[in-house]
C-alpha cells in the first residue's frame, strides 16, 4: 500500500475540510478513508493532476457535511491505477490513521498557531533543527491549536539559486527557456517534498488545518529588494510562484485576483493575509501593489458590518522591528553588507515608507470605523519573537476625544532557523533600542514590549512558535475584556512564555 509523499490539511470550517496530497512515479489515483466523530468510515476517490513536464502529481479531497467540530480520522493511499487502490475496509483498518479537528462551533474563538522561517543556510546543530516542530506536534495533539498560519519561508530555496549560479546557467535562464524552466520548477517541487516529508513536519501538516503565505526564501533571499531584476531572477520567481501555488496556496481560502493575498472570516475572527512578495519592487518602491491594495480595501470595507471581535493582519515581514538607519550604518561599518538585503525588506526602510503609511493608515482607519474590533499585526521573518504596540498620533484615527489609537503586533520566528548570534545579535539589540520608534514622520510610532519571564527582555532569541488565544483561561467563549493571550514556545524552555496584550 503506497502513501502520498505529502499530506496536508488545508482550510477547514466546523463542517468542511480540505486534505491536499502530492504523489510521484505515476501514482495518479488516490483513495481517502475517513470518518468524522463517531460516524462510519466513508471513502472518496480522486484522480491526481500532473503539471506539464513534472513528475509530481497533486490533488485535494473536499469534504462537506461533516459532524460539526468533530475529530476527523483519515488515511490516504495512492496507486498508478484505481484497481490498485486498497478497499475502504483495508485502508481504514491498516493502522496509522491520522487525525485533525474541525474548527470550533460559532461563538468559540479560534486558537491560532504561528510558525515561520523553517530552515536556514547553515545549521550548526542538526540534532536540534526540528526540535520545535516536534514540540508543536505535541501542542497540536493536546488540542491547543485550531488553525496554523505559516507566515513565510516555509522552504529555503537559496541553495537552488546558488547552485544554478555556480553552474553559470544565469546567462541562459529566462522565463521563456522552457527546457530550463521545467528543470527549475522540478527543483522547487523536490525541495518541498524533501522539506515536508521530514517526520516532525509531516506529523504537524497532517494533523491541523493550515494556511500559508510565502516570503523571500520561498523564492530566494531578498526577492524584490534588489536594485535590478535579471531575466534569471525573474525565472526563479516564476518557478517559485508555480511551486507555491501547487504546494501552499492550494491550502488557502479563495484569494485576491493578482496576488496570493486573501481574507477569511470565522467565529468572529477576521484574518487578512497580505502577499508581500508578488509585487515587491525596490525601484518602484512597492511592497503590496496597487491592485492588492484595492482588493484589501474592498475586503476591509465588507467587514465593517460583520461584527468582528478581532482582526489579524499577516504581513510576513513585521512593520515594527529594528531602527533601520542605525542598523544599516552598523552593518556597513562591520563589513556585513550581505545582511543589508534584510534591512531593505523592512517596512521602515525609507524607500518603503509610503507603503508603510498606506498599511498603517488603513488599519487605524478600520479600527476607528469598526470600534468593536481589536486589530493585531502578525509577522515572522526576523528570527526572534516579539510583541509590540503601535500608536497613531493622527486625530482622524481617534474613536473619541480620549482615545489613544493603538494596535498590537505579534512576531514569531523562526521554528527552524537559528536566532541571530554574535555580532548580528548585537546589531539587532542596538537597532531595537529602548525608546519608542518613530515609524513614519512622527505620525506613527511603536515600541516593543517586555516578554514576561524572558531572560533576554523584549526579544526571544530562541527557535520558537506562538499560539494566539482569544478566550479566557480555562473557559469557553471570548475573553470578556477582549484581551489577547500570546504563548511563545521557545527552544530549551520547559514552559511557554505567556503575555496578555490588553485591549484598549
Amino acid at each position: 500500500m503506497s502513501r502520498p509523499l505529502i499530506t496536508t490539511v488545508g482550510c477547514c470550517t466546523s463542517t468542511t475540510a480540505r486534505i491536499a496530497i502530492t504523489a510521484k512515479n505515476g501514482q495518479s489515483h488516490a483513495r481517502l478513508a475517513f470518518r468524522a466523530g463517531e460516524g462510519a468510515f466513508q471513502e472518496r476517490t480522486l484522480r491526481l493532476c500532473r503539471p506539464e513536464g513534472s513528475s509530481f502529481l497533486h490533488g485535494s479531497f473536499e469534504l462537506e457535511g461533516l459532524a460539526a467540530s468533530s475529530t476527523v480520522e483519515y488515511a490516504v493511499a495512492v496507486s498508478v491505477s484505481e484497481e490498485g487502490l486498497p478497499s475502504l475496509q483495508e485502508l481504514a483498518c491498516a493502522g496509522g490513521l491520522s487525525r485533525f479537528r474541525l474548527l470550533p462551533p460559532p461563538g468559540q474563538p479560534l486558537r491560532i498557531g504561528l510558525v515561520s522561517c523553517n530552515g536556514g543556510h547553515t545549521v550548526t546543530e542538526p540534532s536540534r533543527r526540528h526540535a520545535m516542530w516536534k514540540r508543536l506536534g505535541e501542542v497540536v495533539a493536546a488540542g491547543e491549536v485550531d488553525l496554523l498560519i505559516h507566515l513565510g519561508d516555509q522552504i529555503y530555496a537559496d541553495h537552488i539559486r546558488e547552485a544554478w549560479q555556480r553552474c553559470n546557467l544565469d546567462d541562459y535562464l529566462t522565463p521563456q527557456n522552457e527546457e530550463l524552466m521545467q528543470r527549475l520548477r522540478e527543483s522547487f517541487r523536490a525541495l518541498y517534498c524533501e522539506t515536508w516529508q521530514r517526520p516532525e513536519i509531516a506529523a504537524v501538516l497532517g494533523s491541523v488545518p493550515s494556511m500559508m503565505m510565502w516570503d523571500d526564501h520561498d523564492i530566494f533571499d531578498g526577492w524584490g529588494s534588489h536594485d535590478e531584476v535579471s531575466p534569471a531572477d525573474r525565472a526563479f520567481f516564476e518557478a517559485a510562484r508555480t511551486a507555491f501555488s501547487e504546494f501552499q496556496a492550494r491550502l488557502n481560502p479563495p484569494g485576491f485576483s493578482d496576488s496570493f493575498g486573501f481574507g477569511w472570516v470565522s467565529n468572529g475572527l477576521g484574518v487578512l493575509v497580505l502577499d508581500g512578495r508578488s509585487h515587491r519592487n525596490w525601484k518602484e518602491q512597492t511592497i503590496i501593489g496597487r491592485k492588492q491594495w484595492a482588493e484589501t480595501d474592498a475586503w476591509l470595507e465588507a467587514q465593517l458590518g460583520a461584527g468582528l471581535e478581532r482582526l489579524f493582519v499577516v504581513t510576513g515581514v513585521p512593520p515594527l522591528h529594528a531602527k533601520v538607519a542605525a542598523a544599516s550604518k552598523i552593518l556597513e561599518r562591520l563589513g556585513l553588507t550581505s545582511f543589508l538585503g534584510d534591512v531593505r525588506d523592512s517596512w521602515m526602510e525609507p524607500h518603503n515608507a509610503e507603503e508603510l503609511r498606506k498599511l498603517l493608515n488603513r488599519l487605524f482607519d478600520f479600527r476607528k470605523r469598526s470600534p468593536g474590533t481589536e486589530v493585531t499585526l502578525v509577522g515572522g521573518d526576523v528570527h526572534v519573537g516579539t510583541t509590540a504596540r503601535l500608536r497613531s498620533r493622527m486625530p482622524s484615527h481617534k474613536r473619541n476625544d480620549s482615545d489613544q489609537p493603538e494596535i498590537t503586533q505579534v512576531v514569531s520566528s523562526g521554528i527552524g532557523s537559528e536566532p541571530p548570534n554574535g555580532l548580528i545579535r548585537k546589531v539587532v539589540e542596538f537597532g531595537i533600542g529602548s525608546d519608542p520608534v518613530d515609524m513614519y514622520q512622527d505620525l506613527f510610532c511603536g515600541r516593543l514590549l517586555e516578554l514576561p519571564g524572558n531572560p533576554d527582555g523584549r526579544l526571544l532569541f530562541r527557535r520558537n512558535f506562538a499560539v494566539l488565544d482569544l478566550g479566557p483561561t480555562g473557559k469557553d467563549g471570548w475573553d470578556p475584556d477582549r484581551n489577547l493571550r500570546v504563548r511563545y514556545y521557545g527552544e530549551g524552555l520547559e514552559r511557554p512564555i505567556e503575555q496578555t496584550l490588553l485591549a484598549l
